[in-house]
């Protein structure tokens, strides 16, 4: 069932004698039945978005949109961007975007989508130019952030956690650890607090910092330091790092038998866990067939392995 409710929207138009401009304001509300198992999808241009969770069988959907311009092309503007909603399988879907570009000199444009939805649902947030604001428990939940060029802020809790920027930042503090956490940034940071059992972070210009880790580790940083910081990990875990301007700092279990190579180009070397030393850049460790595989490498910066302090 889908029921559709208090949509409103409200347009001012001021005339001036040289010509139309125009401030139009669109408001809209919709209200889907929710769908255990499926999956929230926000498609969006240059809109904020906020998701909480809410218990309850229903999502509710706020929509707001505002243009500057003159008359005729705020108009059109707003008619473009006119938001839809529509079910498609498993799919609830809230769409606010436009294939094709205007010419933003004459048009300004801002908008905001607020999502409010039951956990035990997936939620997909595909954005042009928005940063995105995520928080609540989601229960057994996947999700997706893609943006252009945007940020990620997560309070919260979910299964899995994922997002593909441009350039943008991503700021996580989960409340139990993620099985997933992957993160891939052209230009921005990544940060994560809570811990994950898996994850893969990279950053073309930015820094890398995850605590609180589980698991295997993949991180690479063209421009941008890399810490990473363990509470527990198991034998045979993999952790790889690599930092092309920056440094690495991995923090483990004091008792963490660690086998693999720590390898720099320009920078300093130091190992709290046992190290054979292999010539001024590089340290090679053997914790036996069950320890942790590390591989660390670095062009221009410092390598340490360090035992967590109580």
């Amino acid at each position: 069932m889908r029921v559709r409710f208090g949509i409103a929207a409200f347009v001012a138009l001021c005339l001036f004698a040289a010509g139309a401009s125009a401030e139009i304001e669109v408001h809209e509300k919709h209200r889907f039945d929710a769908r255990p198992g499926g999956t929230v999808v926000i498609d969006v241009s240059f809109h904020t978005v906020e998701v909480t969770v809410q218990q309850g069988s229903v999502v509710d959907v706020t929509v707001d949109l505002t243009v500057n311009g003159s008359g005729n092309s705020a108009q059109k503007v707003a008619e473009a961007y006119k938001p839809i909603f529509e079910e498609d399988g498993d799919k609830l879907m809230i769409r606010s975007t436009r294939k094709k570009g205007w010419n933003w000199k004459s048009v300004k444009a801002k908008g905001k989508v607020t999502v409010q939805m039951p956990p035990g649902m997936n939620l997909t947030i595909d954005s042009s130019s928005g940063s995105a604001k995520i928080n609540g428990d989601f229960g057994d939940a996947v999700v997706v952030f893609d943006a252009s060029s945007g940020s990620l802020t997560v309070d919260g809790a979910m299964r899995e956690l994922h997002s593909d920027l441009s350039s943008g930042s991503v700021r996580a503090t989960v409340s139990r650890p993620l099985d997933v956490f992957t993160s891939d940034a052209s230009s921005g940071s990544a940060r994560l607090t809570g811990g994950a059992r898996m994850a893969k972070v990279e950053s073309s210009s930015g820094s890398i910092n995850v605590s609180g880790l589980l698991g295997d580790g993949l991180f690479s940083a063209s421009s941008g330091s890399i810490k990473a910081q363990w509470n527990a990990i198991p034998p045979r875990t993999t952790v790889r790092a690599s930092a092309s301007s920056g440094s690495v700092t991995l923090w483990f279990p004091e008792d963490t038998r660690i086998s693999g190579s720590l390898d720099v180009s320009s920078g300093g070397l130091h190992s709290d866990f046992p190290a054979l030393v292999r010539g001024k850049d590089k340290l090679e460790l053997d914790g036996g067939p069950d320890a942790v595989n590390v591989e660390v490498d670095t062009s221009s910066g410092s390598i340490k392995l360090l035992a967590n302090q109580d």
